[in-house]
This record gives structure tokens, C-alpha cells and sequence, in this order.
């Protein structure tokens, strides 16, 4: 498939899940990045966990996620290092894998308590999750 037609494709899929397609993007300290951005403005988690005494439970059931060579690999979220062709042909073949395998993003408040202003500017008060529907 032509780039411009992943682009485009990307861009309905973004359309049609309510987040926000970003070509232009940084993760972690400023690394630059292309991904899709949910309403909190955040990279959607594809697993998420919960804190238990000394560790941390995975809670998703989303089972074996694919990755594409350079996804963001220090937070389980939809973005893939780098900018241009490469990076987004490889956030292509991402998210048609989540399409195809029939995950949707999932959008919410987190029900958090007491969070300052700039945990509510940061938001930290609502989250984005890739999530699988027969999961």
C-alpha cells in the first residue's frame, strides 16, 4: 500500500476511535515519536497494571500484544520511535493489527481523588486503553 493511503487510513482510524492521530509527537523525555493520542492527551495503554505488595499485577486481558520493532519500550502504550516513512508504516502496521484483532480504546475518568491542578492538566485524571473486546 502507498504511505499516503496508510496515512489517510490512519487517520479514519483515529476518526473512528475518537482519539487523535499524532505524526509529530514525543514520549518519555522528548524523544520524538508518532502515535495516536486519546482525549487525555496521553499514548493509549495496551496493558495496564495494578500495584500489589512489592510488585505490580498485570489486570488487562488483552493477552500477547504485537509490537512493531520500535515501539516505545519503556511504557506499554501506542507509539513508535522516530519520525517519517519508517515510523509511521510501522504505527500502520500496529494499529491495523489492533483493528484486525478487534481491540477498541476504551476512554475514561480514572476516579482518582484529590489530584492537583497540573495532575488534572497532565491527565492523570482520565485514561486511554487499547482494549479487546472478546478479552
Amino acid at each position: 500500500m502507498k504511505h499516503d493511503k496508510k496515512i489517510k487510513w490512519m487517520e479514519k482510524y483515529a476518526a473512528r476511535h475518537n482519539v487523535r492521530l499524532q505524526l509529530k509527537g514525543h514520549c518519555g523525555f522528548g524523544r520524538k515519536c508518532v502515535g495516536i493520542l486519546g482525549q487525555n492527551g496521553c499514548y493509549p495503554d495496551y496493558q495496564w497494571h495494578k500495584e500489589a505488595e512489592y510488585h505490580y499485577d498485570r489486570i488487562d486481558n488483552n493477552g500477547d500484544v504485537w509490537m512493531p520493532e520500535d515501539a516505545y519500550h519503556k511504557h506499554d502504550c501506542v507509539a513508535v520511535l522516530g519520525r517519517g516513512r519508517e515510523s509511521e508504516s510501522q504505527l500502520y502496521e500496529w494499529l491495523k493489527w489492533f483493528d484486525d484483532n478487534h481491540f477498541e480504546i476504551n476512554q475514561d475518568k480514572t476516579g482518582k481523588a484529590n489530584l492537583d491542578e497540573m495532575q488534572i492538566e497532565m491527565g492523570e485524571d482520565q485514561y486511554s486503553r487499547m482494549v479487546r473486546k472478546d478479552g
